[in-house]
């Protein structure tokens, strides 16, 4: 009996070390932090065949702080460029906000903040106050603009699995958010979220007391697990309209095809990196070719339909096992003289970014 005791007890103090734990590492933290580090060189030739040689830098750090039903929220990003030995530091504030969590549906948030409404990956024609997406590093984080937002969220076991509804408002003066307008004003934004079956869908309003108003929608549907369709239609009452079409798509040896077809019945002002007028982007991304593991390669071509100029371009990315990625590219702009690709003074960069995550 003594044996069959000493042995149940070291059974038992086998499972306990087993399932033991400590009580630090599932303690809830007040905070939490992340961002990267980013280094980058651009090796780009004009079109009189000179060469410029660009050198950039980034470091961004996203850091929240919890306390009751209250959370801080900021970005901080500064950045560091050399362009033909011409250097600049820039500082900014991405988003810094404070949000309050008044029961489980209600939710206030006051601050800095970029709402990043829309579901094109490339374009965004319904992000009616953010600022605008660059479809050659649409991933980049954008500054917010300040703002004041209720949220109302329900969650159901119907059909219609979630509803939301965003009020947003957002004043202008000559200090505040001027860069989205130049003149004193007031902007009212409504979002209307709705989950039904499997598919998402927004819907948006925007009212300026200076401005056109303007009313959009949006929806994305998995078609099946690895195929994806999104679109986003935006109007300014007596005004200007646009939209977009695309979809995402995973073939079973890891190639994602992503394609949007993009529309907008006015072009902006041609300083802009895009005009936003006519564009059809395809980009097809590979994992692990050559069974090469943590590596991916990637083909890119933006083609302007109206004047047929275009531009195409071909990458690799490896991840290294500490957080640390690798992504060197080579784009080539091709087009006649007066088309938007063929115009612009640079016609190939080689762009190397080596990027660190924490």
């Amino acid at each position: 009996m003594k044996i069959i005791v000493i042995l149940l007890l070291s059974i038992s103090t086998i499972f306990a070390t087993d399932y033991s734990f400590n009580m630090d590492e599932i303690e809830v933290k007040a905070y939490e932090y992340n961002g990267h580090i980013k280094a980058e060189q651009k090796h780009q030739k004009r079109q009189n065949n000179e060469t410029l040689n660009s050198n950039f830098g980034e470091a961004q750090i996203n850091f929240n702080y919890f306390y009751d039903d209250f959370t801080l929220n900021s970005q901080i990003q500064a950045n560091y460029k050399n362009i033909n030995n011409k250097k600049k530091n820039i500082y900014t504030t991405n988003q810094l906000f404070l949000e309050y969590k008044t029961t489980t549906n209600h939710t206030i948030m006051f601050g800095k903040k970029s709402l990043k409404w829309g579901k094109g990956y490339f374009f965004n024609p319904i992000a009616l106050i953010d600022r605008k997406k660059d479809p050659n590093n649409p991933e980049t984080s954008r500054e917010g603009y300040i703002l004041a937002n209720y949220k109302y969220n329900k969650s159901n076991s119907s059909d219609l699995k979630n509803f939301s509804i965003d009020i947003v408002v957002m004043p202008i003066s000559k200090n505040i958010n001027d860069a989205f307008y130049d003149q004193t004003s007031t902007n009212i934004a409504l979002k209307s979220y709705f989950l039904y079956f499997d598919t998402d869908i927004d819907i948006v309003y925007l009212h300026n007391d200076k401005l056109k108003n303007k009313v959009g929608i949006d929806f994305s549907k998995n078609i099946k697990t690895n195929f994806e369709l999104h679109g986003e239609v935006v109007k300014e009452l007596d005004g200007y309209s646009s939209y977009l079409i695309g979809l995402k798509y995973l073939t079973a040896n890891d190639l994602t095809i992503t394609t949007e077809y993009f529309y907008r019945s006015i072009e902006l002002n041609k300083i802009e990196p895009f005009y936003d007028n006519r564009y059809f982007i395809n980009k097809f991304s590979l994992k692990e070719p050559f069974k090469i593991v943590y590596s991916s390669i990637y083909y890119k071509n933006s083609l302007n339909i109206d004047d047929k100029s275009q531009q195409n371009s071909f990458g690799l990315t490896y991840s290294f096992k500490n957080g640390i990625k690798l992504d060197v590219s080579y784009s080539k702009n091709s087009g006649n003289g007066l088309s938007e690709f063929g115009s612009k003074s640079i016609n190939d960069t080689i762009w190397s970014k080596l990027t660190w995550y924490f």
